[in-house]
């Protein structure tokens, strides 16, 4: 495979998870909003039964969007967000929770009980879209402080 090929591989990659995790998550987000209230006769089992799947799917949909951004720095690919070396550190930690959160929960839920294993591997899905979060807000700073300075040079003629 030719290197622009990976790149395209990857980047298509990158697209589809990026997207359908924000699709997802806003959907989600809209759905559960939206919920009628449960009626007064009613426990309210289905309405909380809806509440933790759709949190969960919601958890998921982030780390799948987040596990998109983080790809090419764990593919070791190309960026054309230009992350630097310590923030490309970041998100392959961030990576590393991601796939290393399911092993770890699939080895624990095997062996203890799954909805421990679970939660274990949901733990490390929303810190490692934590991560990538403080990431893509740490590289947007580094943007739009280097077009305020260049805008400052601009108008003082340097």
């Amino acid at each position: 495979m030719t290197a622009d090929t990976h790149r395209y591989v990857v980047a298509g990659i990158r697209a589809v998870l990026v997207l359908t995790g924000v699709v997802v998550t806003v959907a989600v987000l809209y759905s559960l909003s939206t919920m009628p209230t449960a009626p007064p006769s009613g426990t309210g089992f289905v309405r909380g039964l809806s509440y933790l799947f759709g949190s969960v799917l919601f958890v998921l949909a982030l780390g799948g969007a987040g596990l998109g951004i983080a790809l090419p720095s764990l593919l070791g690919a190309e960026d054309t967000l230009a992350f630097d070396r310590w923030q490309r550190r970041c998100l392959q930690s961030a990576g590393g929770l991601f796939v290393g959160g399911f092993v770890v929960g699939l080895g624990v839920g095997l062996l203890t009980e799954l909805q421990f294993g679970l939660l274990l591997w949901l733990v490390a899905v929303v810190l490692g879209v934590l991560v990538v979060s403080c990431v893509v807000v740490w590289r947007l700073f580094e943007v739009f402080v280097t077009a305020l300075v260049r805008l400052i040079a601009a108008e003082t003629g340097e």
